[in-house]
């Protein structure tokens, strides 16, 4: 299947590693030139390569999409490479786990600055590109806490509601500028993320990793944690031609985690 997607300018931020990584890789597969945004220069590296190792034309960008001058930075590199940006693909952040009361201020802080507040901070400076082009894409990767919520992990639940939130008000104010605004909602999906995630299960309930990783996923009806490559896949398709009736929704792609509608 020809997603028409050859020639495309791609930009994934929090493209170094995991789904963003998977991302990357799938849209250069496609034909799609790829920009990549992250803060560690080696990981970026090794993306590009991979990038380059799948047909595609790759341009790293090391930045902190924390700061908003970063996040304006990155945009202006990309159209300076690129000439365009066709598609936004936001893997940015993660959030702290725990519970409540241990969680500090910091905590909260940071887990908000970046992956909620990073992601609306890059669709804000992407979108006069887009609006002036008359077309784009924007896939947002949030996550099932944001409809499933877990005492343990509050501040992932709240940015994701929040992301889920504006994600769908967004694609009601772009659809007419031709620019359409998607999410993904993966579950537990094989990544660093994930192992601090059952790390951090493990010394909050004092059992083992093994145990940790098996309560976790129990959750999940199909019983396993997905591959990064499983979810970038989606975002393909969803950043794609094929997907060009589909905007102002998030589809979860969890394995069944989650319960709630």
């Amino acid at each position: 299947m020809d997603l028409g997607l050859r020639a495309k300018v791609g930009l994934v931020t929090g493209g170094s590693l995991g789904i963003g990584r998977a991302t990357a890789v799938g849209l250069a597969r496609e034909g799609a030139h790829v920009a990549v945004c992250a803060r560690g220069k080696e990981a970026l590296d090794a993306a590009a390569d991979a990038i380059r190792a799948a047909g595609g034309k790759a341009l790293v960008v090391q930045a902190d999409c924390t700061r908003p001058e970063e996040a304006a930075r990155l945009m202006r590199t990309v159209v300076t490479e690129f000439g365009r940006i066709d598609i936004l693909v936001n893997s940015l952040g993660a959030a702290k786990g725990g519970n409540f009361l241990d969680l500090t201020e910091r905590d909260w802080q940071e887990s908000l600055a970046l992956k909620l507040l990073g992601q609306i901070r890059c669709c804000r400076e992407a979108l006069p590109i887009m609006r002036a082009q008359g077309r784009g894409v924007i896939v947002n990767v949030i996550g099932h806490r944001g409809k499933q919520p877990e005492g343990r992990a509050l501040p992932a639940g709240v940015a994701n509601a929040g992301l889920i939130n504006f994600t769908v008000g967004l694609a009601q104010e772009e659809a007419r500028y031709g620019i359409r605004v998607v999410g993904v909602n993966p579950a537990p999906v094989e990544t660093r993320r994930f192992q601090e995630v059952v790390e951090t299960e493990a010394r909050v309930l004092g059992v083992s990793m093994e145990e940790a990783r098996r309560r976790w996923l129990s959750h999940v009806p199909l019983g396993r944690a997905a591959r990064p490559e499983e979810i970038a896949d989606v975002i393909v398709f969803l950043a794609s031609e094929r997907a060009s009736f589909i905007t102002g929704t998030v589809v979860h792609v969890d394995g069944g985690a989650t319960r709630c509608l």
